[in-house]
């Protein structure tokens, strides 16, 4: 009886939705955030809240929300 050699489905099952993978170079500074980003990816989430801190991304909107105003008038006041 032949003994060794490739038989499907042996071998560890993937971890990852996506395929294969690589090992990358990193800071370990921002390893953690990077691994939760590429986590979320492979299973179709958003990103957004890892990427923009909540307080940041609330910046931008109302930021974003003063644009067509004069520079005289106040952030806070209404139209």
């Amino acid at each position: 009886m032949p003994r060794g050699g490739h038989r499907e489905s042996s071998g560890r099952k993937l971890k990852w939705n996506l395929g294969k993978t690589t090992a990358v170079r990193i800071p370990e500074a921002i390893a953690d955030t990077i691994l939760e980003v590429a986590k979320r990816l492979d299973r179709g989430e958003s990103i957004e809240p890892i990427i923009i801190p909540e307080s940041v991304a609330i910046t931008v909107k109302l930021s974003a929300a003063n644009l067509g105003k004069s520079k005289g008038q106040s952030k806070l006041s209404s139209a």
